[in-house]
């Protein structure tokens, strides 16, 4: 027998005995492969988050943005063209429990240069802002989301870049809704006021040759916001309140200008009134809605007193501030009232028009010799929306403000602006979004 007839016979020895071990071994087969399943509790979109029973939306848009701005409002130091590209990614995600839903919700902004303050554009690239982030569970809602003063801005505010006045906040919050049934709802939502603020400082008051001033300070009492709410297939009606602090910080300084024309500008205090004083503000909201068109018509008005946000008045070209030293040297309340209206439908299943007015008027210092200082506003936007495909539309907008002082004219560095009592913006422009 010959080496080679020795190895290979040892070969086929171990091979049978590798075979004949294998075949004694149980069969396993491969793990399950679990596949995403549709969710289909929530509504389109929501899926189960493999290996739980959460579900999970993760929504996006991209918009790119072109615009145009112009009036007696801009100087040349203001764009008055504008490009935005903007992109948005949110996640929604959604679990039934023994004690109601539990829902977290969260979407980020990207602006690759964010269209903000008048003529747009401030050349801020690659801004990131987070939108909303909160958590909802039964009736609680917590984190940052809308304030719960109004809803028109919330579900409607259906403008491109227009502008409108009304509680337009979203804020960090604490809040809780029950449910009476027949469409009743009420919410109790404690917010940051920090997020309420219009102005943190006044123009000082000289009085008998002393600087008086009004600084906000730190927050020691959040905003209270309170709303009723009634929900029905022809429309919806809410009524709202909000209490909202003013505490005065520390003595500051400014530079005032010497009395003759060269002069050097020279530091000079600043005496802050102390105070700690309470504004509110009050409002209500109707909705219609119009079935021959799938469209809508809202409206939301407010009074305030010492507490302008909820008057939308950060939106006012020129925005004055919740307290101020009045010109009898003592700490006062801005207060004032506005309105903002929308008309929206379809003139086709493809094209939606909207419409929108809003109007706000505010007041300051009644001590003052020249009268009740005052800043009203008016403004209207007007918008079309084509939808080319499922996910792509394109909107035209155009809008026009107006605004006028009373018993005083405007202190500016623009020369068209400084010295008068009234103004006049428009603007005009484009979007192009695609919602995935």
């Amino acid at each position: 027998m010959t080496m080679k007839s020795v190895l290979l016979g040892a070969a086929a020895g171990i091979a049978a005995i590798g075979a004949a071990q294998a075949a004694d071994l149980p069969m396993t087969k491969g793990e399950a492969v679990e596949y995403v399943k549709v969710c289909s509790a929530f509504g389109p979109g929501f899926f189960y988050i493999p290996g739980t029973d959460t579900c999970l939306k993760i929504g996006g848009e991209i918009r790119a943005k072109y615009y145009a701005f112009g009036g007696t409002g801009y100087n040349r130091n203001d764009n008055r063209s504008a490009f935005d590209t903007q992109a948005r990614v949110w996640f929604d995600a959604r679990t039934e429990t023994d004690w109601g839903l539990l829902r977290s919700y969260f979407q980020i902004n990207a602006d690759s240069n964010r269209l903000v303050g008048r003529g747009g554009g401030d050349g801020t690239r690659n801004d990131f802002t987070i939108d909303k982030a909160f958590i909802q569970f039964g009736g609680l809602t917590a984190g940052y989301a809308h304030s719960f003063f109004g809803f028109y801005d919330n579900e409607y505010g259906d403008t491109l870049e227009g502008n409108y006045y009304a509680q337009t906040k979203t804020v960090n919050l604490l809040a809780y809704t029950a449910q009476f049934g027949g469409g009743f709802s009420a919410t109790l939502s404690i917010e940051d006021g920090r997020d309420h603020r219009v102005s943190g400082t006044s123009t000082p008051v000289d009085i008998n040759g002393t600087l008086y001033g009004y600084r906000e300070g730190g927050q020691q009492v959040p905003d209270v916001v309170a709303q009723l709410r009634w929900d029905q297939s022809w429309g919806s009606l809410a009524v709202q309140a909000a209490g909202h602090q003013s505490r005065s910080g520390e003595n500051y300084s400014i530079l005032v200008a010497g009395p003759n024309p060269g002069d050097p500008a020279v530091e000079t205090p600043v005496v802050v009134r102390r105070s700690n004083k309470y504004g509110y503000a009050v409002g209500a909201t109707g909705l219609i809605k119009i079935p021959a068109i799938d469209g809508w018509f809202v409206v939301e008005g407010q009074y305030a007193d010492g507490a302008l946000d909820y008057l939308g008045a950060n939106n006012t070209f020129l925005a004055q501030g919740d307290r101020f030293v009045n010109a009898a040297g003592r700490v006062d309340a801005g207060k004032g009232w506005s309105i903002t209206g929308e008309l929206g439908g379809h003139i086709t299943p493809q094209l939606q028009a909207v419409l929108v007015g809003s109007y706000i008027d505010t007041s300051f210092d009644r001590y003052s010799a020249l009268g009740d200082y005052g800043i009203k506003e008016f403004t209207v936007s007007g918008n079309l929306t084509y939808t080319i495909v499922k996910g792509l539309k394109v909107a035209g907008e155009i809008g026009y403000t107006h605004g006028k002082t009373d018993h005083g004219l405007i202190v500016s560095d623009n020369p068209k602006l400084n010295g008068r009592d009234s103004y006049n913006n428009w603007l005009a422009g484009m979007r192009i979004t695609r919602q995935f």
